[in-house]
């Protein structure tokens, strides 16, 4: 039997190799499978790492495990799990154009997800329901700092399972200053726009003039600003209940049209407290930088990581552990979150 380590290190090759041209899929999906498969010994390395932690959590092997890939955008975790034998692996995603790549990624890697559903989680909620399928663990790439609101999104996931453990990485850390610099150009740029595009600024309040015509301009400007974070639907519901949204954040801004946020960065004791009535707890980890890459970013990857990897918060009275910890948060380019659930 292959162990995890040659599975993993196989698949790298067979990505590093696969001609992403030959997929019949549209520009944007190879654009963002181009981004993964040139550093895959690196993703993989990620997916392997929380994979194993879900594991951990729910103390059961592979085979016994039913997992959820929720909004990878191309499946590559579906693919890679069941080459490590999960049992079942269901993947879902709110866009069509990746249940399509994961279609034809699954045909020519030759392993993919056992079920492939479109939708968001109060979908999954409802499939999982119908069909008497209680997955033990969901694995999130990326995904969490894109959700309109995770209120909803955790109670669907405790719906299904109470015990669920919940595995997010996601790059919108609020310890690396560096990463925040970045994320705030990004949001702002989205908000206000650029290149020619309109920002969701503007998109608002387009809005809100088509809903109320004679409303002053000095009025549009105010709830244009102050319905940023909002749908449309939402932004109508602000407007005539004279509810402004005001954000703690002055960053953080998502597509009027979807409700995805730009990257949306929160502090990781909003995540606790968003998670505590549905009694999940929270694990954070610090992730690590590429150090599969030649030259100087290998050497520069390999000194960062070397910080990371000496936190280990085994003790959380101790405060020389508590300082490493908090030092390879503000070095790393993302973190986990892991949240665990229980029985009541």
């Amino acid at each position: 039997m292959n162990t995890p380590n040659v599975v993993q290190q196989s698949l790298a090759a067979e990505l590093e190799q696969l001609s992403l041209d030959s997929l019949s899929l549209s520009a944007y999906s190879i654009g963002a499978l181009r981004r993964v498969t040139v550093a895959a010994a690196y993703y993989l390395e990620i997916y392997r790492f929380c994979l194993e932690k879900a594991l951990d959590c729910c103390g059961c092997s592979p085979h016994e495990m039913t997992l959820v890939d929720y909004g990878g955008g191309h499946g590559l975790l579906s693919v890679f799990a069941k080459r490590l034998g999960f049992a079942r692996v269901i993947y879902i995603d709110t866009n069509a154009d990746a249940l399509h790549t994961v279609q034809q990624l699954s045909s020519r890697l030759g392993a993919g997800p056992d079920v492939a559903l479109q939708g968001d989680a109060d979908t999954l909620r409802d499939w999982c329901l119908e069909q008497g399928v209680r997955p033990q663990a969901l694995l999130a790439m990326d995904v969490i700092e894109h959700i309109y609101v995770l209120d909803d999104f955790f109670g669907a996931i405790h719906a299904i399972s109470p015990s669920m453990t919940m595995v997010f990485t996601t790059a919108s850390t609020p310890f690396n200053s560096r990463v925040v610099r970045r994320l705030h150009n990004a949001m702002s740029a989205d908000e206000y726009g650029h290149h020619g595009k309109r920002g969701f600024y503007s998109l608002r309040r387009d809005y809100i003039k088509k809903m109320h015509p004679d409303m002053p301009e000095k009025q549009l400007d105010y709830w244009a600003e102050n319905t940023r974070g909002l749908t449309y639907e939402d932004v109508e519901r602000a407007v005539e209940s004279q509810s402004p949204n005001l954000l703690l954040d002055p960053y953080n801004t998502c597509d009027p049209a979807t409700g995805s946020w730009t990257e949306r960065i929160l502090p990781v004791d909003d995540y606790r407290q968003l998670l505590a009535p549905y009694g999940f707890s929270l694990q954070l980890l610090p992730g690590r930088y590429n150090d599969h890459r030649r030259g100087p970013k290998e050497w520069a990857s390999r000194y960062y990581n070397r910080q990371i990897d000496a936190t280990g918060l085994r003790d959380p009275e101790n405060r020389r552990e508590r300082r490493r910890f908090r030092q390879a948060l503000k070095v790393a380019p993302f973190i986990y979150l892991i949240a665990t659930g229980h029985e009541h």
